[in-house]
């Protein structure tokens, strides 16, 4: 008896067994068999990225500053690299075995255009989600930092394509089933030249220094067409991209003795010193307060209570310029005609021709990054420092000394004015770009007297002696520029264009701590100058 039931429930157990692998079966291939056949095919495809190759950037020449290169390669089994080979997107095209790749971004002229390009950084996490460039950011795009790259990212950045793969169980690549292609960007083309911005570079690399060159010819001066523009000391964009080293890039980040990554162009403070007085000079005259027959008496020391304000070559020897006039002021940038007028005019009135040159706003050139620098008021003063306003900070001021601060982009704007007879033109990046550009409303006359004053400035007596007597004829104006920080360092500034009465070119100097704007800035413009118009003029240099 118990043999026959132990039968019967072992027959119950292998029935109900077989109904419920029957029941499954249904479920599986009738009921869920869409589901799964489904959960099957993408288990055995992948989608796959192709980066789209951003735009170039060129210079106005078409030379290539910045591109787009694939580097790809072949995988053994192990994954190691078996082959690599570099260029430019040709499609992708592969037969047989996964082809591993990158996309990168080159760097030609590396350390000379590196604040004009910038570079490609990743994604932070908290600009994952952002609308951007018509999608939507995610932590695998890149972006562009700094210069060209961030100015015109969108313009430089393609769409991305597809590949649709097929793998085996070890996600082995088996074969292509589809892909959507890759569409580049755009480039772009700077009013930039490569060979100029390399060139002076090379001059100046040594130092803490700013060279900014605009025009190239006339048409171009008068359009504000920005035709080099050097930073030093800089950094080697390719370091985050091409040849990434996050070594080098954290000391880059934490040097702040040089600051690599500054572009003292557009984002360094700087007091303009003597290169100012175009402003204070400009102020006198439309405001009818001094003319071309006004003389100031240069007496070596101006006494304001217990404060004294000298002139420069009292200073270095006791010597005076006798009777000045606004011509002579400018030639031997007299510190003491510039108080002088400085009182008569205000401060009002010097703070809102400083406006009119460019002087405390941004300039709106095509770069991240640009200050707007300081034009100190006497609201300025009690805001920032809580402080009433003297006649010693109009002093000051007039003289380009004091709380005035400045970037060097916003001193060759203003020499540019001058050259381009009175009309302020925005700073511009963009070859393809038509200038803005309009009158900031001096008379003839005035401008006159101001271009033959910088006409001497860089003539006999005038304080350029390094470069006297170049053909064509310059006009120009020094700068000597206490740092103010209980040193005795000064920023040296040299700012002139020629010819003086046809002009082409502008070129603005600044060397940080440098010295005397006429030892040691000059003779670096003179360098380009001679250059430029292929003559060999004499350049003199303090021994």
């Amino acid at each position: 008896m118990r043999n026959r039931w132990t039968y019967y429930g072992a027959y119950l157990l292998i029935v109900v067994s077989l109904m419920w692998l029957w029941a499954r079966s249904i479920d599986l291939t009738l009921i869920q068999g869409d589901y799964f056949s489904s959960l099957a095919r993408k288990n055995r495809m992948r989608e796959k990225v192709i980066p789209a190759s951003r735009g170039k950037i060129l210079d106005r020449k078409g030379r290539v500053m910045a591109e787009s290169v694939y580097q790809y390669f072949s995988l053994d089994e192990e994954g190691n690299q078996v082959w690599e080979e570099e260029g430019e997107f040709r499609g992708y095209k592969f037969e047989g075995e996964e082809v591993a790749y990158e996309l990168k971004r080159k760097y030609p002229y590396k350390e000379s255009g590196a604040f004009l390009t910038g570079y490609l950084g990743k994604i932070k996490e908290e600009e994952e989600g952002e609308e951007y460039c018509g999608g939507i950011v995610d932590l695998n795009d890149v972006k562009g930092r700094g210069g060209s790259e961030e100015w015109w990212d969108c313009n430089l950045k393609g769409v991305d394509g597809k590949r649709m793969l097929e793998v085996d169980a070890k996600e082995g690549y088996m074969r292509e089933l589809g892909r959507i292609e890759p569409v580049g960007g755009k480039d772009v083309t700077l009013s930039i030249d490569a060979y100029w911005q390399e060139r002076i570079y090379e001059m100046v690399k040594e130092e803490k220094a700013v060279v900014i060159v605009m025009g190239g010819s006339k048409e171009r001066l008068k359009e504000g067409k920005v035709l080099a523009m050097v930073s030093s000391p800089s950094y080697d964009p390719n370091v985050f991209s091409y040849q990434k080293d996050d070594r080098i890039i954290e000391q880059w980040l934490s040097d702040t003795k040089d600051w690599p990554l500054l572009n003292r162009a557009i984002g360094g403070q700087y007091h303009p010193g003597s290169v100012f007085k175009i402003v204070t000079a400009t102020a006198g005259l439309e405001t009818g307060k001094i003319d071309e027959n006004t003389l100031i008496e240069d007496t070596g020391v101006i006494e304001v209570g217990e404060w004294s304000f000298r002139n420069w070559l009292w200073t270095k020897g006791g010597g005076t310029d006798g009777m000045v006039d606004i011509v002579k002021g400018i030639q031997r940038s007299n510190d003491i005609f510039f108080y002088k007028v400085g009182e008569m005019v205000g401060v009002e009135k010097i703070g809102e021709w400083a406006q009119r040159f460019g002087y405390g706003r941004e300039s709106g050139v095509e770069l991240i990054g640009e200050i707007e620098g300081i034009v100190p008021s006497p609201d300025w003063k009690m805001k920032v420092k809580g402080e009433g306003w003297w006649l010693g900070n109009t002093y000051h001021l007039a003289i380009g000394q004091g709380d005035i601060s400045v970037t060097p982009l916003q001193v060759a704007v203003m020499t540019a004015v001058v050259a381009n007879e009175g009309i302020y033109c925005r700073p511009s990046l963009d070859e393809k770009g038509k200038g803005e550009c309009g009158s900031i409303r001096i008379k003839k006359s005035n401008l006159d007297l101001i271009k033959e004053g910088m006409k001497r400035a860089c003539g006999e007596k005038g304080t350029a002696w390094t470069v006297r007597g170049f053909e064509p004829e310059l006009a120009c104006k020094t700068g000597t520029a206490e740092v103010g920080d209980g040193s005795d360092d000064s920023h040296a500034w040299f700012t002139v264009y020629a010819p003086a009465d046809d002009p082409e070119i502008v070129v603005t100097v600044l060397l940080e701590r440098g010295g005397e704007g006429s030892d040691v800035a000059a003779p670096i413009a003179g360098d380009i100058l001679n250059e430029w118009f292929g003559v060999d003029n004499q350049v003199l240099r303090r021994e």
